[in-house]
């Protein structure tokens, strides 16, 4: 049960205010949408009432509970419509000193009993209830985005939130039909901490010409199981919107990987924003796979993690062919062939091939088939390419795995290939998260099931994975890189220092 009979929204005339109000008129409260902007108020409503119908046509909600939400729901432009309210959400403008002036303001209005939530997902709570008069009467709310339709809240106090406002604001919450998670007033809380640096690294790597945005979508969905590719999400929040974020998130944690890439900025100048201008990170469409390739033959060295024993791909193998594929990490040139490719773990093909600083290239390729630690072999093959690769032998090796149903993003020499050079920061992230006590194991991973979409936890699936495989993969990227986001998190070196000691 909860006491809140009475919310208001402050910002509502925007999409993430308008959703927050939707929750709550949804939810059986009576709710006040305040705006400066009676124009943004009413494109809400208008947003509102599309939203209601869709919801009534799919069968999600009846046409009575549909008209009694939007009843619950009256639009004011002048804070002193606020005085009764018994919550009241801020989701305006990500400015410190402003969301400080709006609960100052309303301190002075409302009755004493009156929460302020703030709908901040980089800012402090503890900063933002400074001074305004009742400090253990704030509380952080994070919604995610859209706010209507995902149901996880980052709920976190400041250091001078009392126990009941918490409570009283936990309870409202699930009373609304949402999901809390507790995490603590740190920047980012849960979800933009491990979202804000993956999607800057993303960027980097198209800038350091890793792969396109297509082949790096490619490779997370397949390999990770996410429903959205990172550049589709950027393009979709904005690289405006992305800039905004690494400026507020950096500068509180002076995390390079927080920090703005310089290609995100050349972009935003260029005009190019995402969805919102019709250009962003991805160009078109992704290229049709092959339906037919070349015969293969393979050669065995050592044991394959991309095809093990009994897997159908072996089977399908001849005695001769233009295409050859060493499995086991063995390598032998052979210019009589098409394309010769070499299965990787952790090291760079040019370990098998020699470098020629920056001209090597032939018929050889590298390629890897991504797997979690011991989980079955994912359906992605990353395809590695050197700068002077022949476009033939790329042609070749990409149509013999396309022709087997594989998905196939193609890659530059470069440590971690796609899926680890993106992820593994993330998972050292989680890990150290989890050390500091940001939030417990179980609320970072509803966090990453239920707010980005993620098919498990990050916490999950890097212990699944192996916590000795992580320290592995990353120490060998630390080490060519010398970047700090892969150096291996504290679990991960306990538990590598485990398996040397046999215990």
């Amino acid at each position: 049960m909860t006491s809140i009979r009475k919310i208001a929204v402050c910002g509502a005339g925007g999409t993430m205010g308008a959703g927050i109000a939707l929750v709550a008129a949804r939810g059986g409260f009576e709710t006040v949408c305040f705006d400066r902007s009676a124009d943004g108020l009413a494109r809400s409503r208008k947003a509102a009432e599309k939203f209601l119908a869709k919801s009534v046509e799919r069968g999600r909600m009846s046409q009575d509970d549909c008209d009694a939400t939007l009843a619950r729901i009256s639009d004011e432009t002048e804070l002193s419509a606020l005085t009764d309210c018994d919550l009241i959400i801020e989701a305006i403008f990500e400015n410190l000193e402003v969301k400080q002036a709006l609960f100052e303001e309303l301190d002075r209005i409302c009755k004493p009993e009156t929460i302020f939530a703030s709908n901040t997902s980089t800012l402090s709570i503890t900063q933002i209830a400074g001074g305004c008069g009742r400090e253990d009467r704030v509380v952080g709310m994070h919604f995610c985005l859209p706010a209507q339709m995902m149901k996880l809240i980052e709920m976190s106090r400041g250091l001078n939130t009392s126990d009941e406002t918490f409570q009283t604001a936990w309870n409202w919450t699930r009373a609304t039909g949402q999901m809390p998670v507790e995490t603590q007033d740190k920047p980012g809380f849960i979800l933009n901490a491990l979202l804000v640096p993956f999607n800057n690294d993303v960027i980097r790597a198209i800038e350091a010409g890793l792969a396109s945005a297509e082949d790096i979508d490619t490779a997370i969905r397949s390999g990770l199981g996410y429903k959205m590719g990172p550049c589709t999400l950027i393009d979709l929040i904005g690289l405006d919107t992305q800039i905004l974020l690494g400026e507020a998130f950096y500068p509180i944690t002076l995390d390079r990987r927080a920090s703005v890439p310089p290609l995100l900025r050349r972009m935003v100048a260029a005009g190019k924003l995402g969805n919102k201008s019709g250009r962003g990170l991805l160009t078109g469409p992704a290229a049709v796979p092959a339906q037919t390739g070349l015969e293969f033959l393979i050669h065995q060295t050592g044991e394959s993690r991309s095809f093990p024993a009994g897997d159908s791909f072996r089977s399908s193998a001849s005695q001769a062919g233009p295409v050859c594929i060493h499995l086991g990490g063995g390598f032998e040139p052979d210019t009589s062939k098409t394309a010769v490719l070499v299965e990787l773990d952790t090291e760079c093909l040019g370990v098998h091939t020699g470098e020629d600083m920056g001209r090597e290239g032939s018929n050889a390729l590298g390629f890897a088939r991504y797997r979690n630690g011991n989980d079955a072999p994912s359906n992605l093959i990353e395809l590695v390419r050197q700068p002077g690769t022949s476009p033939e032998a790329l042609a070749a090796a990409r149509a013999v795995f396309e022709a087997a149903g594989f998905d196939v993003a193609v890659c530059a020499d470069q440590p971690g290939r796609i899926v680890d050079r993106l992820v593994r920061p993330k998972y050292n992230d989680a890990l150290r998260f989890l050390d500091e006590g940001l939030a417990s194991a179980e609320d970072m991973d509803q966090t990453c099931r239920m707010g980005l979409g993620y098919p498990d936890g990050l916490i999950e699936r890097v212990a699944r994975g192996g916590l000795e495989r992580h320290y592995d993969i990353t120490s060998a990227i630390y080490e060519m890189t010398g970047q700090q986001g892969y150096a291996p998190a504290r679990r991960s070196v306990v538990a590598k220092s485990r398996e040397r000691l046999g215990t």
